[in-house]
């Protein structure tokens, strides 16, 4: 509320139809003060557990394991391994029985990578449907703070001009009420907003895995000779092979590191929405 005891919308919210907010001023006059603008008041808290409850959904907790899971086994299939040992050792070492043995390691590790890039696939899905989510209930929110200053216009409207000696006045505790419900629900856009803006890094950095696991697997598949029908007898390239794998593994500490800062920054970002409605 201004000093002259008028009311003005603040924080980018859309401007109240003054025909609307007329209307509401003669409602007023003809009601409770004390219950004037419930619904106005309960629809934007109903939002805000909405907001709330959309922000602590989606649990990381497996992603983190599935792309653990893929360091491992991409840290244990070292292409050093390709190379014969020397001296006495070697006697009873070959290149084509290491290149034979490292074959079998790198089918195997095929198969659960591959299970890591189909569950990659799901969580990127699942992050791009709750970013939705938030986008829906971020417009809701907003529409419900319109709708609480087209009702704070009306309450301001019977206040002017303000006697600064009626403090505790019915309809002066009900403007208040209403003016925190607002300001909680304005606190609370710019938080979704960063919620999402977390979200966008991290399935961008996802998929950047999901892409290497593939680019690891067909580099690797031609790099040992396996592309075609059958195996063809090569001397594998162990620069090459480790250049792919180094890749695919900075991709991996990449998304670990989002997926540490989009769990934390959920955390962080609940914990505000619930301490804007928690004295609500």
């Amino acid at each position: 509320m201004a000093a002259d005891g008028s009311y003005r919308v603040t924080g980018g919210a859309p401007v109240p139809d003054p025909a609307r907010v007329a209307e509401l001023a003669a409602e007023l006059d003809a009601g409770l003060p004390e219950t004037f603008g419930e619904p106005a008041r309960a629809a934007a808290l109903e939002r805000l557990e909405r907001a709330l409850a959309t922000v602590r959904t989606g649990d990381l907790t497996e992603a983190l394991a599935q792309l653990t899971h893929a360091r491992t086994v991409l840290q244990a299939l070292a292409p050093a391994a390709l190379e014969p040992r020397k001296g006495l050792a070697g006697l009873f070492d070959s290149r084509g029985r290491r290149l034979k043995t490292f074959r079998a390691r790198f089918a195997a590790a095929t198969t659960g990578l591959a299970d890591v890039g189909q569950d990659l696939s799901a969580r990127i899905e699942g992050v791009t449907r709750r970013n939705g989510a938030l986008d829906r209930v971020w417009s809701e929110l907003r529409e419900a703070i319109g709708d609480l200053d087209a009702h704070l216009g009306a309450v301001f409207a019977r206040l002017t001009p303000v006697d600064p000696t009626d403090t505790a006045s019915p309809l002066e505790a009900r403007g208040a009420a209403l003016t925190a419900c607002r300001d909680a629900a304005l606190a609370a856009l710019p938080r979704l907003r960063g919620v999402q803006n977390t979200d966008a890094r991290l399935v961008e950095s996802l998929a950047l895995c999901r892409a290497g696991i593939t680019a690891w697997h067909d580099d690797w598949k031609d790099g040992l000779g396996l592309a075609g029908r059958r195996p063809k007898r090569v001397r594998p390239d162990q620069t090459r092979l480790a250049r792919t794998r180094d890749d695919l593994l900075n991709r991996i500490a990449a998304a670990m590191a989002e997926l540490d800062t989009a769990r934390s920054r959920r955390v962080e970002i609940a914990a505000r929405i619930e301490a804007l409605r928690r004295p609500l």
